[in-house]
């Protein structure tokens, strides 16, 4: 599937990015001697997501030049381990699987996220996940635009946990320790904690869009 506005931001970027999706049409399309085994005792869903998943990354580690290879995943976090030198992140929704990966050696994080646009957000998330500035913008929207944002919120901080996981306290890596602020397909991560400077935290610029009904949303860190 061609997100195109992604593949636009990307292609526009001084760092080299890839990425890659693959569909559950897919995925029913190959035959099983082409797939990985799953042996991890995972619900059929599970199964599928976790195909997906490999299927995306292996396609999106060979648009980079990298031997296609299945990445394993790592026993405790269960995140994928990443090929040496190369940064990646990975999202699945609702039955496809988006990776964008970068063999850039300035990139220190990515983290991206996939949702479907039309997605119904239980309008309570927000007390969990908003800051108190957050909520104000939100509730200064109208109705329909209050669901595309909090909606962006949940996916954006989504992006920021993926680009900072395992490279900073998880204490730390909560909804309400980071204020979004939004302008036209960017949107800056404000941290609510004063040693962000130690973990390199204070030049973040994330992105989002729309493809085909889908909303992505992206960010990395240098």
């Amino acid at each position: 599937m061609d997100f195109k506005s992604l593949s636009e931001l990307l292609a526009n970027q001084s760092c080299h990015f890839r990425y890659a999706t693959t569909s559950l049409h897919q995925l029913n399309n190959l035959p099983p001697e082409q797939l990985p085994e799953v042996n991890f005792g995972l619900s059929k869903k599970r199964n599928h997501e976790f195909l997906l998943g490999r299927l995306a990354i292996k396609d999106a580690l060979g648009s980079l030049g990298n031997v296609p290879a299945w990445i394993e995943r790592d026993p405790l976090t269960k995140a994928p381990n990443w090929p040496k030198g190369i940064a990646g992140s990975l999202s699945h929704s609702s039955g496809l699987a988006l990776a964008v990966v970068s063999d850039s050696p300035p990139i220190l994080g990515l983290g991206v996220d996939l949702e479907k646009a039309n997605r119904t957000i239980d309008p309570k998330i927000e007390r969990h996940i908003c800051t108190q500035d957050e909520s104000e913008d939100l509730h200064s929207l109208h109705s329909e635009n209050f669901a595309i944002r909090l909606l962006l919120t949940f996916s954006a901080k989504e992006s920021l946990y993926k680009c900072f996981y395992g490279k900073i306290p998880r204490n730390l890596l909560r909804f309400k320790n980071v204020s979004l602020k939004w302008e036209s397909n960017t949107w800056t991560a404000d941290w609510k904690f004063p040693c962000k400077r130690k973990y390199l935290m204070e030049k973040i610029i994330g992105y989002w869009g729309i493809d085909q009904n889908w909303l992505w949303t992206i960010c990395w860190r240098l």
